[in-house]
């Protein structure tokens, strides 16, 4: 039986930064970790085609769960039995659990929904000044955000109250709203946390039972990873408040900003401390 350490990570405002998106002063620490055998899984609201476009400049493979749960992507060469209800796709193994796009938008055109029509700015309907400004992407890398399989990017424009009463009729019809840092997402009820929970199912179905968790967040969307992990590391986003957890015990809160504060507190962590031999 084998150990494994799992830092499970969101992207924006967590491991990129908020405004840059860049990652590159930490991206040694990223190496060491994965030359000592901790495996990085990328947990984000973003689709398969921006999360490969990061996973690019690492240079290593490793899983990931795109657009807040809806799908699992795992290297055979990490985990080389196929994976319960997953099929086969090149190098990867893919369990897909997320509602599609297209049901998404043929739901939101039922009758009920059409009151709530009027407070929503969908990215898609957005020129491109729009969507750089709200997404902080520019406009070549727009394309690929666009490229979403099983959510809605959007704007409320609303009150709090009208938003809890889209939120609940999008429930009653197995949708939900989910907050990143910078946008809203319409998606299935899938969470980033059924994301992880599936991934770490399948390590220990493949004899990793001795694994230990670290996942990294900064926005309410995080929360369900963050909650329950072994350990939770919230990265602080710029001009804001580290996020509270309900939860109490091996909380890491950064001071600073992404990506440093993601070193910052990953290297408190005891079982990191151990593995790379710092004091």
């Amino acid at each position: 039986m084998t150990k494994k350490v799992l830092i499970v990570s969101d992207l924006d405002g967590t491991l990129l930064n908020f405004k840059t998106f860049d990652f590159s002063p930490i991206l040694p620490f990223i190496l060491e970790l994965n030359n000592r055998g901790v495996q990085l899984v990328l947990n984000s609201s973003k689709c398969e085609s921006e999360i490969l476009e990061i996973i690019q400049k690492f240079g290593f493979k490793l899983p990931y769960i795109t657009e807040n749960g809806s799908a699992i992507y795992i290297p055979k060469s990490i985990l080389p039995k196929q994976p319960k209800e997953s099929f086969d796709l090149g190098e990867n193994w893919v369990i897909k659990v997320g509602v599609t796009r297209e049901i998404i938008n043929k739901t939101i055109r039922h009758n009920n929904f059409k009151k709530f029509m009027k407070y929503i700015l969908f990215l898609k309907n957005m020129t491109h000044l729009q969507k750089s400004y709200y997404t902080g992407l520019k406009i070549e890398s727009l394309e690929r955000s666009q490229e979403k399989e099983f959510s809605e990017a959007m704007i409320w424009m609303g009150s709090n109250i009208e938003l809890e009463n889209f939120k609940k009729s999008l429930n009653e019809e197995g949708l939900s709203i989910v907050h990143g840092a910078r946008l809203l997402y319409l998606t299935g009820l899938n969470t980033k946390g059924d994301g992880m929970g599936i991934l770490i199912e399948e390590y220990r179905r493949q004899n990793f039972n001795d694994i230990e968790v670290i996942s990294c967040g900064d926005s309410s969307n995080d929360l369900s990873m963050l909650e329950n992990s072994d350990y939770s590391v919230v990265i602080r986003l710029p001009d804001k408040k580290n996020m509270k957890l309900k939860k109490n015990n091996n909380v890491f809160n950064s001071t600073k900003i992404a990506p440093l504060g993601w070193q910052e507190e990953i290297e408190k962590i005891p079982v990191i401390k151990e593995m790379l031999d710092i004091k």
